[in-house]
């Protein structure tokens, strides 16, 4: 487990989502013995700007982009 006040974690697949596809690097994905995963993200007030607008339904996000971003990480945690 990596230090927790250095990095973001989530095990929303989506946010995840919404955050690579805003620029943010997903550092590291844990794989969970269940179908759960955590993804790591480096903390930032950048970031946590992004999270907090992405739960106020704030943000616009191409679809090409978001979907591409999914992708990515889901080939990232499935292979």
């Amino acid at each position: 487990m990596k230090d927790a006040h250095k990095y973001f974690t989530t095990y929303d697949l989506n946010l995840s989502a919404v955050l690579v596809s805003q620029g943010f690097t997903l550092e590291e994905i844990e794989k969970s013995g269940s179908a759960k995963a955590l993804f790591y993200f480096n903390k930032s007030d950048k970031l946590l700007a992004v999270i907090d607008r992405y739960w106020k339904n704030q943000l616009q996000i191409s679809p090409q982009t978001l979907f591409s971003s999914l992708k990515s990480i889901k080939n990232r945690l499935y292979s």
